[in-house]
């Protein structure tokens, strides 16, 4: 056997160690480096084209049109035309042998040097010559260091998306690839499909289908409730709500809507992006706001508004099963004008006639993770002070947003008054959608599934969608009983059971779970029992009468702790396990901010902190931030400082705080407290509503009584605690949100305060 090969060392001059060259005789080589793509060209001067062509067009075929289906056919025509004249495809080849963007030509050459300076390194023995030699490598690292700095500092600033350009520079410098959320091959009878559209194919056959399923299961094994899904809102309100009012919409209202849509350019089916339609606005206002009120006055939303393009984005769990996949709907842009304008006038509806429960806080304005979250802590805390029993059902559903039943849905919005040509236009949105999955970064024949019709279910990444899916879900709390408190954000069902009685306590854990997961039967929702937990909350080290025993068995499992909205709550309330959560998780941020610092400026490093370290080291802090477990948090945060800069293990960075306007750990919870508890003041009681004594304290909140700790610590009588120390000045401010937050930023960077015992002991200036 002969090899057609021959290998053979080199000096190469590239590291410190030699290269094998290999030399492959007769073989065949290709013209082509790289893939070839085809992408459209959004340079300024084909944006000015479009723009200019568009101010040429009157639409007269659009305004005579009296079928909304037609008028938005001829509409979406007649822009796609100018949009694809203007916007031509372009073939672009993806070479593997780029040059880097801040290789300039000096660079180059000096690199071309070293190598050959390093080839006679090797063979010269002259100690002036190797000294030379590194202190040439060490100044034209350096130069490369400060090339790259330049180069990135130019391309964040210049960027359009600022943060999606710093975690690309990140992935680079760090060289942790991308890892794909898309399907590369799946499993499926135990066949692997490795063909990108028979992969598509599946997942949308699986996505279409799934909700089917789930119902079908539902159907065959569930015992019969004999209980109609309108029982509970019968039950639930006294009063039939009065039929919705709207009016149309205008031009102005059309503008502002196309204003407030994030700039992306990601698009639909029709390649229609956010960004090129807010470009587009001035041009085509008119036509949009006649085909919106047509919209409404037909009760009709138009057919090609609903295809939607699904991404798959992968969650967790094996990567070749498409269940582990989750669908995320890219919709045409005008859908999401037309989507708004519905959205407005149904939430006014709604707003007007208070109907969404009180408690829930998902997908509502002025609403938040931060306030489901104190609202349910503080219910276990109240249960703690009062030494009643106190435990938590939290539950989990299959595929929730695919699963909701149109006809039920229907029926319920009619319930809430939603009906004449409005109902009859939810109904429309809802019926006779269509989508397709699509891999990779372009939609090709090659690459994406065929259409599937979609018959359940509203779509994730739609505007509309939560919005119904909130109303179909609203009715929910009426399975309440006495001693129980029913929490919703969006599909996260959780219930809080407190009781004096260890008996009367585990009878209503029992009966409020069979309640709750009856109205999901009764309204064609799946429980994931292997995902729905409980949690008994105690203050003590030990579980009273044996819980985790005697608790019936009927219930989900028992945990020490469980994630509730982004928050590892244990069942003490003592923070441990989401702290070491925490300090986990950001300690991979020390080696991405040592990785990066070479190559960019100390303010990129500073926008880097506050995009991706910043918001995972306080979120939720004001219900941990006073455990005693802050502060292995804080040596993590302060090792990060000392890395962005440059200092040393032991030195202070008190001062590197202050001057790069970051807030410490405990002064970043006094501030997120104190934004938390100014916000809500409903909440608290002043002491001028307690006494009518004039003193200095009238201006202070009333503190509650408890001889608790854990009570103390919690969010409510912490921020009493620590707004009655604030100084006067800001305390007075507290009625203006934004002057108040403000001063409270300066108080607290000037002060960088480490601990809530240099706080108190602040006695100002």
């Amino acid at each position: 056997m002969t090899r057609n090969y021959t290998i053979k060392p080199i000096i190469n001059g590239l590291s410190d160690h030699d290269a094998q060259m290999m030399i492959i005789d007769n073989i065949i080589s290709s013209e082509q480096v790289g893939n070839p793509q085809y992408m459209r060209n959004y340079s300024n001067y084909n944006i000015i084209k479009f723009q200019e062509m568009l101010s040429y067009e009157l639409w007269d075929d659009v305004f005579t049109n009296d079928n909304v289906n037609n008028t938005f056919n001829v509409f979406l025509n007649t822009y796609l035309r100018i949009f694809y004249s203007c916007f031509t495809k372009k073939k672009i080849i993806t070479s593997k042998l780029k040059c880097n963007p801040w290789m300039t030509q000096g660079i180059r050459i000096s690199c071309e040097k070293k190598r050959k300076l390093y080839i006679k390194y090797r063979q010269d023995d002259d100690p002036h010559f190797k000294l030379y030699y590194k202190k040439y490598c060490k100044v034209l690292t350096k130069v490369i260091k400060e090339a790259k700095k330049v180069h990135y500092d130019n391309k964040i600033s210049k960027s359009y998306n600022k943060i999606k350009t710093t975690w690309s520079i990140i992935k680079k410098e760090t060289g942790s690839k991308t890892q794909k959320d898309e399907p590369q091959s799946l499993k499926v009878n135990n066949i692997m499909i490795q063909n990108k559209k028979c992969t598509a194919n599946v997942l949308n056959e699986y996505f279409t289908s799934v909700a089917q399923t789930i119902i079908d299961d539902l159907n065959n094994n569930k015992t019969p409730t004999n209980i109609s899904p309108l029982y509970y809102l019968g039950n639930k309100y006294t009063s039939t709500f009065k039929s919705i009012k709207w009016q149309y919409v205008s031009t102005a209202e059309i503008r502002k809507i196309i204003k407030s849509l994030k700039t992306k350019s990601s698009h639909g089916y029709d390649e229609i992006s956010t960004r090129i339609l807010k470009a587009s606005m001035p041009y085509i206002t008119s036509p949009l706001t006649y085909i919106c009120n047509q919209s409404l006055a037909q009760g009709t939303f138009p057919d090609r508004m609903k295809f939607a393009v699904v991404k798959p984005i992968f969650k967790s769990g094996n990567k070749y099963e498409p269940a582990n996949y989750r669908p995320i709907s890219l919709l045409s842009a005008f859908s999401k004008v037309l989507e708004r304008v519905i959205y407005n006038k149904l939430y006014e509806h709604i707003d007007n006639n208070l109907i969404l429960d009180n408690n829930q806080y998902g997908f509502r304005p002025n609403s938040s993770t931060e306030k489901a979250s104190f609202k349910l802590i503080e219910e276990i805390l109240k249960a703690m002070n009062n030494r009643q029993f106190v435990g938590g059902i939290f539950c989990d559903l299959h595929k929730a947003f695919d699963c909701i039943n149109h006809k039920i849905l229907i029926k319920k919005l009619e319930f809430y008054g939603i009906t004449g040509k409005f109902g009859a236009l939810i109904k429309s949105y809802l019926n006779g959608r269509y989508q397709r999955v699509t891999l990779g970064p372009n939609s090709s024949i090659n690459s994406s599934s065929s259409w599937a019709e979609v018959k359940f279910g509203v779509p994730q990444g739609s505007i509309l969608g939560p919005l119904i899916f909130l109303l179909y879900i609203n009715d929910i709390t009426k399975v309440s009983i006495n001693g129980t408190n029913i929490f919703l954000y969006a599909d996260d069902t959780s219930i809080i059971v407190t009781n004096p009685e260890y008996a009367d306590y585990k009878s209503a854990m029992t009966r409020i779970f069979y309640n709750i997961n009856t109205w999901f039967r009764t309204n064609l929702l799946k429980l994931n029992i292997h995902k729905t937990h409980t949690l008994h909350f105690t203050l003590m080290n030990y579980e009273d009468h044996n819980m985790h025993n005697n608790i019936d068995q009927n219930l989900p499992t028992n945990l020490e702790c469980i994630k509730f909205l982004g928050l590892n709550i244990d069942n003490r309330l003592c923070w441990k396990y989401h702290i070491d959560y925490l300090v986990t998780k950001l300690s991979s941020s020390c080696f991405l901010m040592r990785s990066v610092k070479p190559m960019i400026s100390l303010s990129s490093l500073r926008m880097i902190y506050f995009a991706y370290i910043h918001s995972v080291m306080t979120y939720g802090s004001i219900f941990w931030g006073n455990s005693s477990y802050m502060m292995k948090h804080f040596m993590i945060q302060k090792k990060i400082i000392r890395i962005m800069m440059g200092l040393k293990k032991r030195d202070s960075c008190r001062d590197s705080f202050k001057e790069m306007k970051i807030l410490p750990l405990c002064s970043q919870y006094i501030y997120s407290l104190m934004q938390h508890t100014t916000n809500n003041m409903h909440l608290f009681t002043r002491n001028t509503e307690v006494h009518n004594i004039g003193t200095r304290q009238n201006v202070n909140l009333f503190p509650p009584s408890t001889s608790l700790t854990k009570v103390q610590k919690g969010p409510y009588y912490s921020g009493i605690k620590i707004y009655n120390h604030l100084p006067k000045e800001l305390k007075q401010l507290s009625n203006n949100q934004k002057s108040f937050e403000r001063s409270l930023k300066r108080f607290l960077h000037a002060n960088s305060f480490y601990t809530l015992n240099e706080y108190f002991n602040y006695k100002g200036t």
